[in-house]
This record gives structure tokens, C-alpha cells and sequence, in this order.
């Protein structure tokens, strides 16, 4: 096995959906492959970080309101039984009730999750084989036609990131066009800073992404994946990602910086379509 083919399966053998013999050859590589050893923990510890800020979601919370309710009818219920046999059968369809939503909110933080981890590798992707190794499958086309016929949001993109100034000194702006990444397409503006390549890459949040999405921008977070350092922040209906091979904080502070200007323009686009 080559590491090529280990990064294309970590994610199957992280969820255990990998064939017996498939998982003995992962194993084997990762014995004599240091590199492949950090680039599987590395994965690990975002799946952890995803599952914790997943089930610490404030819209996937039971609210207090309801808990206390449920309480109060359960105990009203059990206390009416002997007079009203029927409660406990209202006792007992609660309870049941209570079992299937918390299993329906644990099936859904995992779906979630998925996607979430799926969206992250095709970001990581489509910044290696088209900003750096130039090997899409799919031709790509100019950033404001594909505005135009896709996602307005693109359209002037490139002045919304190259606007305010506050991009780190030494930034340049190399390309800006829209491409498709295993069927995602991406609005994609290319900067180098640091002799390295840094993908901004603006993609539709669809209803399925979304699942629960409170709607609301969220602030600049960041990951790892495959030796990049991600960087997102969301508006209404997009999603905003910035990669690159700088440190953290270099690729942190270019994210900081288009921001603002980059989600004024989205949601203005937004608001119009």
C-alpha cells in the first residue's frame, strides 16, 4: 500500500467500513509509515473535535423548558395511576417517546458529522489537484460566468477578497476561477503568500449540508487535514474555506482577514437570489 492509497481509505478505517483484509493492509503500512501514523491522528483528533462541538450544539440541545414539562407530566402520570390505569400507559408512551428522539438526535449528530468530514476532504482536494497539481477532471471555468450561470456569489469574488486592506503584507492574488471537485463545485480564488499557495474556496451549504444549521455566520474555525491547515467561516447559505500548507496562524490570519468582506458580499448575493 502506498500512502496515496492510505489517504484515500484513512477515513473508512477511521469508521470501521473497511473488508478485514483491507484493514490488515492499513495496518502494515501504518507499521513502517511515520508520516501516514501523524496524518491518521491528525484525522482522529478532528473527528473528535467535530463530535464534541456537535454534541455540544446549542440547536441540538434538549431545552430546559421541556425536560422540566416531561418531568412534571412523568411524575403526574405515575403519581394518578393507581385511580387512572391508563397514565401509565401515557407514563410508558413518553418514555418511549424520549428514547426515540434522543436516538434520532444521536443519528443525526453522526450524519451530521459525516458530512461535515466529507465537505472538509473535498476542500482539502480540490486545493491539491487543482491550485497545486493542475489535475481536475473537469475543465475550469471563468469565476464570473460561472456566477452567472451557478451562484452569484461568485461573481466579483476576487474584489471581495483583495478589498479593506487587511490582508498580511505580501499576499498576492494568482487566479480566480470555478471548478468541481468530485461532483462540488467550488468558486475558487488563488493567492500566494510565503511561496506557498492558498486556495479561498466559496461552496453552496445545500439543505442536506445544513441539517439543523441554525443559519446563523459562524465565527472563523480551523482543522487539519492531509498535512493543510483549513480555516472556515459560514454565512447563510455558503461556506467559506481557506487552505493552504502555511502554519496555522499564517493561514488563520489571511481567513481573519477576508472575512468580513467576504461575507458581506455572499450574503448580499444572498439576498438577491
Amino acid at each position: 500500500m502506498q500512502c496515496r492509497d492510505f489517504r484515500e481509505l484513512a477515513d473508512s478505517y477511521l469508521s470501521d467500513e473497511l473488508l478485514v483484509e483491507t484493514n490488515h493492509d492499513v495496518l502494515r503500512h501504518l507499521e513502517t509509515c511515520a508520516g501516514c501514523r501523524r496524518e491518521l491522528a491528525a484525522r482522529r483528533e478532528l473527528r473528535s473535535k467535530l463530535r464534541v462541538g456537535f454534541e455540544k450544539a446549542p440547536d441540538l440541545q434538549m431545552s430546559e423548558e421541556f425536560a422540566g414539562r416531561l418531568t412534571t407530566q412523568l411524575r403526574d402520570a405515575g403519581f394518578s395511576g393507581a385511580r387512572f390505569p391508563a397514565a401509565k400507559y401515557l407514563a410508558i408512551a413518553a418514555s418511549l417517546l424520549i428514547v426515540g428522539a434522543l436516538g434520532f438526535i444521536v443519528m443525526q449528530q453522526r450524519w451530521r458529522r459525516q458530512t461535515v468530514v466529507a465537505l472538509t476532504a473535498s476542500v482539502v482536494g480540490d486545493h491539491r489537484d487543482c491550485a497545486l497539481n493542475h489535475r481536475l477532471d473537469e475543465k475550469p471555468i471563468d469565476l464570473d460566468d460561472a456566477g452567472r450561470k451557478y451562484d452569484s456569489a461568485y461573481i466579483n469574488l476576487v474584489k471581495a477578497v483583495m478589498t479593506d486592506g487587511k490582508l498580511p503584507a505580501g499576499v498576492e492574488f494568482v487566479d480566480a476561477h470555478s471548478c468541481v471537485f468530485k461532483g462540488r463545485r467550488f468558486g475558487h480564488v488563488i493567492l500566494r503568500y510565503g511561496g506557498q499557495l492558498v486556495s479561498v474556496l466559496v461552496t453552496n451549504i445545500e439543505s442536506k449540508d445544513r441539517n439543523g444549521s441554525t443559519g446563523v455566520k459562524e465565527a472563523v474555525a480551523e482543522a487539519q487535514m492531509d498535512g493543510f491547515q483549513l480555516a472556515h467561516f459560514e454565512t447563510t447559505r455558503h461556506t467559506v474555506y481557506v487552505v493552504s500548507g502555511l502554519s496555522d496562524a499564517e493561514n488563520r490570519s489571511i481567513a481573519q482577514a477576508i472575512e468580513p468582506s467576504v461575507s458581506r458580499h455572499i450574503s448580499d448575493a444572498e439576498g438577491t437570489t
